[in-house]
């Protein structure tokens, strides 16, 4: 039998704190975080969901999470800003559907999310 994926549901990343990750994420995605029957905390993001669980972080700069927003890439910018989170500039990124333009920050325990949002000339494709 052959099985093909139809999406993805959701990531776990393991955080050294969860209180501070669960922060941080939560003001990051504006998604108010829940906690599931396994202790993990969870952000639901559009369709999909971001479990937080409390363990040995992956060695830092080994995890990459890209975050597409309904935000200008200057609006992106300020909340990095507001995070105090240190970042890059933006730079373009092939997004799963189409162009995109993106900032990476860091959060806490080293993974680099990139704050994305579609180019002009690129929109989804359905």
């Amino acid at each position: 039998m052959r099985i093909h994926a139809s999406c993805l549901d959701h990531v776990v990343l393991n955080v050294s704190d969860l209180d501070a990750s669960r922060r941080w994420w939560s003001t990051l995605t504006g998604v108010r975080a829940t906690k599931d029957h396994e202790s993990e905390v969870s952000f639901v993001v559009g369709a999909q969901a971001i479990r937080l669980r409390q363990g040995v972080p992956a060695p830092r700069g080994s995890i990459s999470v890209c975050l597409m927003a309904d935000a200008s890439i200057d609006e992106l910018h300020q909340r990095a800003v507001e995070l105090h989170a240190t970042h890059g500039d933006v730079h373009p990124r092939t997004a799963a559907t189409a162009p995109a333009q993106a900032l990476t920050i860091t959060d806490p325990d080293g993974y680099q999310v990139e704050l994305a949002t579609y180019t002009p000339e690129g929109a989804p494709i359905p």
